[in-house]
């Protein structure tokens, strides 16, 4: 697939003084994009890759480091010689690389330092006594396992106030997408499309655009070796190896789409202490989960909230999971509507639908005019209640005094009056100590009826054309 969208992060990466050694770090989950937007980068650059090999000894990590050495330099020998260690193997690179401007990237650096300090603490000798004195090199580490690359090497003592860039790289947003395939289906399908993979480079290099999203679905999701089919497998291992922990928390909160930190942990039984909270924390990190908190106490941590942030887990966990085994049966593969019945699809659609919103809530705030102004957006719930049916999942509190609540439908009939005693509900609801003005915007993939729009209830209605189209 074409290199698409990324141009804040290749301005980021550009921004380099080559008169002098630059530090990078970028990191996300699986499938982002990662390397290929260091290739996009790189292009036109000179360029040294090394890429950690996932699950070998620290002596293997060395033996492959110098093998990659060898295979991207001209001097004699390297290959036949016995690492020592890694202050010796970067005092090669350096000298290998000489005095021109040039990128060197570490590619997946977890798996080079093996989950270690010891890696990055030679790294930080080396940068300091090596590399900003002999070189001239944008070193880039850039790493899939994001609780690793946060906590061991932005955070560590030993790189800290030497990384001049951060990049936490996250999926495409659903406008990128558009612009670049619009032409090719309609943005419906589009939306639905990112309700169920994202916006993940790696999966949609896979979609057929000349076939429609549930045929698309049909083939990576439900077909006996479907490349989505086992994908959660691949995730889990990749980014936290054979711990179930992880596995029984997403699935936990698939089921319940919400929970707080003391339901995760009973549960999922977790031990007393603070291992539930490295578990969620790193859960977050990879961007699988979000914690977030009533948008009227932008404070109060002890009633936060956990919900399924990836778009393709809540996809994975509400259809392919249930339907492994139909799905692997040998023979022909059973038509897409086995798996996505209406009565289920349809009210998930609902709740997915909220998702793409929350997630595109910046640009949403752009379109209603009020981007320049400071606001909070965020959800809304009352502290203790279980039923989720009264959270309000976007709503923006607004620096000029008002509140904004959106009501969200992904409905394939036109939308009528009825919406209006959903959200008088909530308006009932929804504390407003402040007495904040309160404004309603309607936000829909289908159109209003005109009852509705006679009754003038909204302050604005937003459709899908309106936020995601070109």
């Amino acid at each position: 697939m074409e290199f698409i969208g990324r141009e804040n992060e290749l301005e980021l990466l550009r921004d380099w003084n080559k008169k002098s050694s630059k530090l990078t770090v970028i990191y996300g989950r699986r499938r982002v994009g990662k390397t290929r937007l260091v290739e996009e980068y790189s292009k036109n650059e000179t360029i040294y890759t090394f890429e950690g090999i996932e699950g070998q000894s620290k002596k293997n990590q060395q033996k492959a480091f110098l093998s990659q050495l060898s295979l991207q330099s001209d001097a004699p020998g390297l290959r036949e010689l016995s690492p020592q260690n890694w202050n010796g193997l970067l005092l090669l690179l350096s000298n290998m690389i000489g005095p021109d401007p040039c990128v060197v990237f570490f590619d997946e650096f977890q798996w080079m330092a093996g989950d270690r300090n010891e890696l990055v603490s030679y790294l930080k000798f080396s940068w300091d006594n090596i590399f900003t004195r002999k070189n001239k090199v944008h070193l880039i580490l850039c790493g899939s396992l994001s609780s690793f690359m946060v906590k061991n090497v932005l955070k560590s003592k030993a790189l800290y106030g030497r990384v001049e860039t951060e990049i936490h790289l996250r999926p495409l947003f659903l406008p990128v997408i558009v612009r670049k395939f619009g032409k090719k289906r309609s943005l419906r399908e589009f939306v639905e499309l990112y309700m169920a993979i994202g916006g993940i480079p790696q999966y949609l290099k896979m979609i057929d655009f000349s076939k429609s999203v549930l045929l698309n679905l049909q083939r990576l999701c439900f077909t006996s070796n479907g490349y989505l089919v086992n994908e959660l497998d691949r995730i889990l291992i990749s980014h936290f190896g054979k711990n179930r922990i992880y596995r029984n928390i997403l699935t936990y909160l698939a089921k319940a789409r919400w929970r707080n930190r003391g339901q995760i942990q009973k549960a999922c039984r977790v031990g007393s202490g603070g291992r539930i909270s490295e578990y969620l924390e790193n859960l977050e990190l990879a961007g699988f989960i979000e914690k977030y908190v009533s948008v009227d106490k932008p404070n109060g941590i002890r009633n936060a909230r956990y919900r399924i942030a990836d778009p393709f887990l809540l996809f994975y966990f509400n259809f392919i999971f249930p339907n492994l085994n139909k799905i692997n049966q040998p023979g022909e593969p059973f038509p897409v509507a086995n798996f996505l019945p209406e009565k289920k699809y349809l009210p998930w659609q609902g709740f997915a639908f909220e998702k793409v919103c929350f997630q595109h809530n910046r640009l949403i705030a752009d379109k209603l005019g009020f981007g320049a102004v400071r606001y909070n957006a965020g959800s809304w719930f009352k502290s203790g209640l279980q039923n989720t049916k009264i959270q309000i999942d976007l709503i923006y509190a607004r620096a000029d005094g008002v509140l904004l609540l959106c009501e969200i439908k992904f409905t394939r009939n036109k939308v009528g009056k009825e919406v209006i005693k959903d959200i008088e509900k909530k308006v009932e609801t929804l504390p407003n100590p402040r007495q904040f003005t309160i404004e309603k915007i309607l936000i829909t993939a289908s159109k209003p009826t005109k009852p509705l729009l006679n009754e003038g209830y909204f302050n604005r209605i937003l459709t899908i054309e309106d936020i995601f189209g070109t």
